[in-house]
């Protein structure tokens, strides 16, 4: 598996607002440096006792810090361990209902990524665009994307409570100077997107940070006025229990190797992120992580912090598989509807899916880590056309809800010609079929062929081979042709820690474990299997509503306040 690109969020997304077809060519978001292990193995990433036992790294609770190793207390209501979206959500929303927060970060800046984007099921941005939605067939349809395996009581609240935390984040971000753009989704009749996914942009936050961590900067400013304290560089490392395995606190270690106890009175709160840097949860709970080509816009630090204290504070996790969240962009931020072809030359799937099912086919039955989609010189015409019928991620573009189709084949077209031109040379041009197979390295009659029963296919009007809709059936005919290279990136593993409704880490009883939280990729359940897209951004949106919920329950509101 290739090593994750070492991209800095701070050069990446810099400035002010990107067109929608500066962000739909994107590929790479959001990355930072790989975060160190504790200097004498008590860290969250410690295993040397784990490989010792044999067991997993989670399974062997390490010695607790003595107290006399304790250089400063500090006392607190709520501490929230992690900087990302869902972290810095919940300590505004606590700060904001009166209760004293701290947040520590390992890193030395907060750890978001993305375009900016985050899904709801519905808020007034969407009223004045006169876009609603069948909340009941939206939650079915996820529920069933995740193979009937999550928790639906959760995502029941999730889609309960997503308008209110929208509207209450569209009033901070535009009294902040900052608009939002609703993107639009897919017309897919198998696979849709409903037009739901809110880009925040603009304001002089936004002007300092990059789309990928304005969201969690916005969070802490705000936080801060209201009395929040966020502390950088200083990693969770163990979580402290009293005699009844009440977690009261967290201990954490400074960047000279001092150690800091967090009392929190109220509640630790677990917003550590992913696992996708941590080989030895992805072996375990998410082994399709390890056939794509590359880890996207997770933080190379996610290497399960959070879930192993969890796990040695008598936490569980849900059940593996963890749903992983891929979308085909690796290489070529660009593809279609259009026939692909595994690195033999052959045809092995209905191309005309969403970006999870492009990302799995390729590697399962294309048996690669990447494929190579094939077009001729009417490819934006027939992508116009497409359009009507399907698109969604990466097929369509981040374009605003009301601009016309063109828009995003003006978009995609100033991708392909650009990346043309680049290197590595994720796009390739030929006059004919034949020099386009060498250019690719495939196997050239295997390739011919299956272009040639393709268009065979089409002209019949029906797709024998993979039952591709018949709309999406656009032959290979005309040169110059193109290919572009469709590489699976996982962008994170959106499972882990057991939680309850309430967002309380769970023993395998399903009782709490008392005074501990866990929101955002750190906690399971309100996903299985896969990651559902048929609301759009609705990672983002967990982190919102679960983030929101969580600070207000914390400060003892949410009870007033909730939907």
């Amino acid at each position: 598996m290739s090593e994750a690109k070492g991209i800095s969020r701070r050069n990446l997304l810099k400035g002010a607002a990107l067109s929608a077809a500066g962000v739909a060519a994107l590929g790479v978001m959001g990355c930072s440096p790989q975060a160190t292990a504790s200097s004498d193995g008590a860290g969250a990433g410690s295993s040397s006792a784990a490989s010792e036992t044999g067991k997993h790294t989670w399974e062997v609770k390490p010695e607790p810090i003595a107290a006399d190793r304790i250089k400063e207390t500090v006392d607190t209501e709520v501490l929230v361990i992690g900087g990302g979206y869902s972290g810095t959500c919940c300590a505004l929303s606590a700060a904001e209902n009166g209760a004293k927060v701290i947040l520590v970060e390992k890193d030395a800046m907060l750890n978001g990524h993305g375009v900016g984007g985050t899904g709801a099921i519905g808020s007034r941005e969407l009223d004045k665009l006169g876009i609603s939605f069948d909340k009941s067939i939206e939650m079915e349809r996820w529920v069933s994307t995740c193979g009937n395996r999550c928790r639906e009581s959760l995502v029941a609240k999730w889609f309960r409570e997503s308008e209110r935390c929208m509207n209450w984040f569209l009033d901070l971000a535009e009294s902040n100077g900052a608009q939002c753009m609703v993107t639009v989704g897919s017309r897919s009749t198998v696979h849709p997107e409903i037009d739901c996914y809110h880009m925040i942009m603009g304001g002089e936050i936004f002007e300092q940070h990059t789309m990928a961590d304005f969201v969690e900067y916005l969070f802490e400013s705000e936080a801060l006025k209201n009395g929040a304290e966020f502390v950088y560089e200083m990693p969770a490392v163990q979580l402290v229990q009293d005699d009844a395995g009440k977690v009261t606190g967290a201990i954490c270690e400074n960047k000279d190797g001092e150690y800091v106890q967090y009392n929190a009175s109220k509640g630790v709160v677990l917003a550590t992120g992913d696992v996708s840097y941590n080989d030895e949860y992805l072996e375990e709970f998410a082994p399709i992580a390890f056939k794509v080509m590359t880890r996207l816009c997770s933080d190379q630090g996610n290497v399960g912090d959070g879930h192993n204290m969890a796990a040695w504070a008598g936490g569980a996790f849900q059940a593996a598989p963890w749903p992983t969240m891929m979308h085909p962009q690796a290489a070529a931020a660009f593809h279609g509807p259009f026939l692909f072809v595994n690195p033999e030359g052959k045809r092995f799937m209905n191309e005309a899916t969403w970006v999870q099912g492009k990302c799995v086919g390729v590697m399962v039955n294309g048996g690669a880590d990447h494929a190579w989609s094939i077009f001729d010189a009417n490819w934006q015409t027939d992508l116009l056309d497409s359009l009507q019928y399907g698109g969604g991620m990466f097929w369509d573009s981040f374009r605003a809800f009301g601009t016309d189709y063109q828009t995003a084949v003006d978009a995609h077209t100033q991708t392909v010609e650009n990346g043309l031109e680049k290197t590595p040379a994720y796009y390739k041009r030929a006059d004919t079929l034949e020099e386009l197979a060498d250019m690719l390295d495939v196997d050239k009659d295997a390739f011919l062929a299956s272009v040639e029963q393709y268009n065979k296919r089409c002209e019949a009007g029906e797709d024998v081979d993979f039952y591709k809709e018949s709309h999406f059936l656009y032959p290979i005919k005309e040169g110059p042709f193109t290919a572009c290279m469709v590489a699976p990136g996982l962008l994170g593993v959106c499972g882990g820690v057991h939680i309850s409704d309430d967002f309380e880490v769970l023993n395998d009883a399903d009782e709490p474990v008392p005074g501990l939280y866990a929101i955002g990729n750190c906690a399971g359940d309100i996903y299985a299997y896969d990651y559902p897209i048929n609301v759009q951004g609705n990672s983002h949106g967990r982190c919102l509503v679960e983030g929101k919920c969580l600070g207000e329950q914390l400060a003892g509101v949410y009870d007033q306040v909730k939907a």
